[in-house]
């Protein structure tokens, strides 16, 4: 037998193993990878946009960052003892009127109430289970209002008066101290200012005795 080898020509080993043949060009390339637009974790960016996304998404968390601070200024800057009433005038009060609990005092001397007044106020609130959080204390003389201007911002259920006139306020009701007044949905008391209850006195003792009573029906304890 001969050992002479056949070589075939290229074009002939093609046409004859056309089915099985695989090209080395065709074996090195990769099949084409398509993610699927429904998954998320296979989201690809085109290099040529990565740094204009990259600009977006920088922009927009500045964008959210200073919308952050703009929230935050108007938070430090909405102070609860300002409320804006229908005239464009303020309602200035210390507290932040939980229970619908409406003070009402007159000193000339003090933004809303002097030192020992507002500690005997505090202990009389203590008593009937409040605390000043659950109040709005009013000072009008150092803003002139009318209770209705106050109810009309301040809706409440007690407004407790302290050595102030209803001519001040603006309301056609006698004056009686230590008997409640219902006026619509609010009651009112008036009592003699927190000045007189000072002190350990007989007429100090009294003055307290009156306004402890009373307090003692309207929250019933």
């Amino acid at each position: 037998m001969s050992n002479e080898k056949t070589i075939l020509p290229n074009s002939v080993l093609v046409s004859l193993y056309k089915d099985t043949l695989v090209l080395p060009e065709l074996a090195k390339k990769k099949p084409e990878f398509i993610p699927n637009p429904l998954d998320a974790s296979h989201a690809q960016v085109p290099t040529n946009n990565a740094n204009a996304t990259a600009a977006a998404m920088e922009t927009q968390m500045k964008t959210r960052d200073a919308q952050a601070i703009t929230v935050d200024q108007i938070e430090a800057n909405n102070d609860n003892n300002h409320i804006p009433i229908n005239d464009s005038r303020q309602i200035k009060y210390l507290g932040e009127h939980l229970k619908q609990v409406t003070i009402i005092v007159k000193d000339e001397l003090a933004v809303y109430l002097n030192e020992n007044d507002l500690t005997l106020l505090s202990s009389i609130l203590s008593a009937c289970k409040l605390t000043l959080a659950d109040i709005a204390l009013i000072n009008v003389a150092q803003q002139k209002l009318s209770l209705h201007e106050i109810l009309n911002v301040l809706p409440s259920k007690l407004v407790m008066i302290f050595d102030v006139s209803s001519t001040t306020l603006k309301i056609k009701l006698p004056t009686t101290l230590y008997k409640s007044i219902q006026l619509g949905d609010t009651y009112l008391l008036f009592s003699n200012a927190l000045s007189l209850m000072q002190g350990g006195d007989q007429s100090a003792k009294l003055e307290k005795g009156k306004l402890w009573a009373i307090l003692k029906q309207l929250f019933q304890l």
